[in-house]
C-alpha cells in the first residue's frame, strides 16, 4: 500500500515538473545566448575581500571591540585554565596521600 502511495506521488511530482516546465518554454526561448554579465575573475574577488578586510582591520570598530572582547576572553580562559590546574594539583595531592596510606 505504502508503495503504491509513494508510486503515485512520484508520478504526481514528474507530472507537475514537466507542466512546469511546458509553460515556461516561451520565456525560456526568449532569453538571450550569452550571459547579461560576466562573472567576476577569482582576482577580483580576493582583492575585494582583500580591501574589505583590510579596512575592517584599521577601523574602530575592530581596535576598539572586537580586539577589546577577545582581550577579555582571553583573560578568563586564562583565570579558568589557572583554576582547573588548582583543582588537578589538589586531586594529586589526595590521591597521592591517599596511596601513602
Amino acid at each position: 500500500m505504502i508503495i503504491l502511495v509513494s508510486k503515485i506521488v512520484f508520478i504526481l511530482s514528474l507530472l507537475g515538473i514537466l507542466f512546469i516546465i511546458i509553460r515556461k518554454l516561451p520565456a525560456l526561448s526568449q532569453l538571450p545566448e550569452e550571459p547579461l554579465a560576466e562573472r567576476p575573475s577569482p582576482k577580483a574577488i580576493f582583492t575585494w575581500f582583500r580591501d574589505i578586510t583590510k579596512r575592517l582591520i584599521l577601523s574602530n570598530f575592530f581596535q576598539n571591540i572586537i580586539l577589546g572582547n577577545l582581550e577579555k576572553s582571553l583573560r578568563k580562559f586564562k583565570i579558568l585554565a589557572l583554576k582547573i590546574d588548582n583543582l588537578l594539583d589538589k586531586f594529586l595531592r589526595r590521591v597521592k596521600r591517599n596511596s601513602r596510606e
